[in-house]
């Protein structure tokens, strides 16, 4: 976000343009995008280890 976008989003008597709102919603987007990609990684490879204990489990002989 440049300078010029910063505004005090607790100030009750400047309310922020629409290029300022328009850079918080992208950098809120970018911010969002980058932990869902995190989360889902993340997902991917519990569901992975997951299958892959349960895949060992079955190949053990009793």
């Amino acid at each position: 976000m440049n300078p010029e976008d910063r505004f005090d989003l607790n100030d009750i008597y400047n309310e922020p343009t629409d290029r300022q709102l328009e850079a918080l919603m992208e950098a809120v987007s970018e911010e969002v995008n980058k932990r869902a990609a995190i989360a889902r990684q993340r997902f991917k490879e519990q569901l992975q280890a997951e299958v892959a204990a349960v895949r060992r489990s079955w190949q053990t002989p009793k």
